[in-house]
């Protein structure tokens, strides 16, 4: 298997080589050395615990922005190239709700953590060191299944993830596809502000008390659009003012964010083609989930709109309260401005009667900041501990769902197991009893053939013996005939002596009588002699031309004997051949039979097998069906409850308003009445003062003259 093209993240510097990850085959350019993946080493925060307020602050204005910026190489446009550049580093396996996802091999593995951020047009970039991380953080989600595992698709971005900020501090995590997604505590990152653009980031992360930091701290909805694609942006500029966070816009170079060039995407698509067979079934499997994770990634962008505009409306209400205390504290000034100004004690009484209002008014103020905050506190808390309980339910589902998915399929891998070893069993029985009948057919036509043969050959040994008899009593009968005929060639030769020798006499004789008669005998005998000569001869011919043609017809009879015996063993051969012949034609058209049933059933397992594959998918369909079902109606449940929470939380909010109002206005004819009465008291006292100055006046000058009197008496 090849490995990815090594110009991807685990070239980059600087990398930390860790143990965790197994080399990959062999098959890898001879210049490039795997490193060893080790998990990047926590390190305690520089600073003091961070401890939170009792009320976060929102720095950044949620929303989204149209950003017009230019990509350097080419996205993947095909789940292949992940298929097959990701098998060296991890294992591929077919999960229920998110189809085909990769785990790598390390168990223990934390996305996100390995690496260093850069600052683009694109917002906040994710510079993976992890082998595989040119495409885990930048296409697909990662998602928590008891562990982390990686959810492919072709959406690009330059890290999805979720962002947290608050007073210094600044986290993130893997964004998943859920609005608020499932994420264990210390899989969470925090660094100081300026800690952000470092480039060993993953020594500098909070290692204790990280919830502390996510109760402390507030998410970050700011996104990038750019055609019909959007992606997290990250912290803003704003932000990283206020802390002094040093940034400027890095290049960035296409092998940091999972992009090709021309050669290489070539390559990874060639390399793709030549497995595509191989990852047939995954992409019919990616097309059966990619419905559910659109809806998925629909319903968190909805989500991430609704959670953008409540922080806009929690942003306004802030800012009204802060105008609100700026107004106070500008009226609180001037009152002290005018107290300054006082000359009398009268003066001193209004303005301390403005002063106590005031502070009535401050402190009504601070109580329904409180209240505010309280209930902006508890809002949260309310929120965080539904999150925590929607995040529980969604946990014990999956677990649910993996414990009856487990439990269907071990279910069903039992009862395959149990109906295959039946099917085993009774394919054991069949071939043993196909085996014993082959085995007693074989011996059969063992025991035929061997009597055949032993028939062929007690037969051919008859024959021969036959044979070998017939040519005996042939030679024998020659041999008699030749010595018959010998005997009778030397009695005609004893005989032709003794007549040569009577007429060899007799010729003496009548030659001694009669020399002509005995010339003329010899002369009859000669010719006689001549003649005979002749006829032995003749004879002589004739018996050896006939025994040479009782010789030849022996010889042919012979002949047609061995002929017919050659023709007899022949046609006994070809019979033992057609019947050996049509031994192997029944031999092998039994195995064709065993062969044809053993496909048959064969087939007919594999179509039992498919049949219950297809019935077991259908099952599973139907079950995750049923999920859907459940989980929409589940899902539509809660958005009833959510809209019916909204509309008794917009009811609490307006009748709050009104009963706000209704306070404010009483108070403010309260206050008028409270005006309006000092000032008729007021000028009730003046009144009564010009009234009583005459008679005191008249009182003093009665004294006085009483006075005079006194002393005119005294003296």
């Amino acid at each position: 298997m090849n490995n990815p093209p090594p110009q991807y993240g685990y070239q980059q510097q600087p990398y930390q080589p860790q143990p965790g990850y197994t080399q990959p085959p062999p098959q890898q350019p001879p210049q490039y050395t795997e490193p060893q993946y080790t998990p990047p080493q926590e390190q305690p925060p520089t600073e003091p615990p961070y401890t939170p307020g009792s009320e976060p602050v929102y720095y950044d204005e949620p929303g989204y922005t149209d950003v017009n910026v230019s990509f350097q190489g080419d996205a993947v446009t095909n789940l292949d190239i992940f298929f097959d550049q990701l098998d060296p580093y991890g294992t591929w396996y077919d999960d229920p709700t998110y189809g085909w996802v990769f785990v790598p091999n390390q168990q223990s593995y934390v996305p996100y953590s390995n690496g260093y951020w850069k600052y683009s047009d694109y917002g906040l970039l994710w510079v993976s060191n992890d082998p595989f991380g040119w495409a885990t953080d930048h296409y697909g989600r990662w998602v928590y299944q008891n562990r982390w595992v990686w959810a492919p698709d072709l959406n690009w971005g330059p890290a999805w993830v979720n962002w947290r900020q608050g007073d210094g501090w600044v986290g993130w995590a893997p964004a998943g596809y859920e609005a608020d997604p499932y994420v264990p505590e210390d899989n969470w990152r925090f660094v100081r502000a300026q800690d952000l653009f470092s480039v060993d980031v993953n020594r500098r992360y909070v290692s204790g008390n990280v919830k502390v930091y996510i109760n402390g701290s507030v998410p970050v909805l700011r996104y990038h659009k750019w055609k019909k694609q959007q992606w997290v942006a990250g912290p803003s500029e704003d932000w990283f003012r206020r802390y002094n966070v040093y940034y400027k816009k890095d290049r960035v170079q296409p092998f940091e964010i999972g992009r090709f060039d021309r050669d290489q995407r070539r390559e990874a698509e060639q390399r793709a083609r030549e497995r595509q067979k191989e990852f047939e079934e995954r992409r019919r499997r990616e097309q059966q989930v990619r419905r559910d994770l659109d809806e998925r990634q629909r319903r968190q962008r909805e989500e991430e709109r609704r959670m953008a505009e409540e922080q806009r409306r929690i942003a306004d209400q802030r800012e009204k309260q802060e105008a609100e205390r700026k107004r106070l504290e500008e009226q609180r000034r001037r009152m002290q401005e005018q107290e300054q100004r006082a000359r009398d004690d009268r003066e001193r009484q209004r303005v301390e009667e403005q002063r106590r209002k005031l502070a009535e008014q401050q402190a009504k103020l601070e109580a329904e900041q409180k209240r505010l905050a309280e209930e902006r506190v508890r809002r949260q808390q309310e929120e965080q501990r539904r999150r925590d309980e929607e995040a529980r339910r969604q946990k014990e589902q999956q677990d649910r769902a993996r414990a009856e998915q487990q439990k269907r399929l071990e279910e069903q891998q039992r009862r395959d197991r149990e109906e295959q070893a039946k099917r085993k069993a009774d394919d054991d029985r069949r071939r043993a009893e196909d085996a014993k009948r082959l085995e007693e057919q074989r011996r059969r036509a063992e025991e035929d053939q061997r009597k055949r043969d032993e028939e062929a050959r007690k037969k051919a040994e008859q024959d021969q013996r036959r044979q070998q008899e017939e040519q005996r009593r042939q030679d024998e009968q020659n041999r008699r005939k030749a010595e018959e005929d010998a005997k009778r060639a030397e009695q005609d030769r004893r005989r032709q002596e003794e007549q040569q020798r009577r007429q060899d006499e007799e010729n003496r004789r009548k030659a001694e009588q009669d020399a002509r008669r005995q010339q003329e005998e010899q002369r009859r005998a000669d010719e006689q002699r001549q003649r005979q000569e002749e006829q032995n001869r003749q004879k002589a011919e004739q018996d050896a031309r006939r025994q040479q043609e009782e010789q030849r017809r022996a010889d042919e009879q012979r002949k047609r004997q061995e002929e017919q015996n050659r023709q007899k063993a022949e046609q006994d051969a070809r019979r033992q051949q057609e019947e050996q012949r049509r031994a192997d034609e029944q031999r092998k058209r039994q195995e064709e039979q065993n062969r044809q049933k053993a496909e048959q059933d064969a087939r007919r397992q594999q179509e039992e097998q498919r049949r219950a594959d297809e019935q077991r998918k259908r099952q599973e369909e139907q079950n995750r069906q049923k999920a859907e079902q459940d989980a929409r109606r589940q899902q539509e449940d809660a958005k009833r409850a959510d809209e019916q929470r909204k509309r008794q939380e917009e009811q609490n909010r307006q009748k709050a308003e009104q009963d706000a109002r209704r306070q404010q206005d009483e108070q403010r004819r309260q206050e008028e009445a409270n005006r309006k009465k000092a000032e008729a008291d007021a000028k009730r006292a003046e009144e009564d003062a010009s009234r009583k100055k005459p008679d005191a006046d008249r009182r003093r000058d009665q004294q006085e003259k009483n006075n005079d009197r006194q002393d005119e008496k005294k003296g």
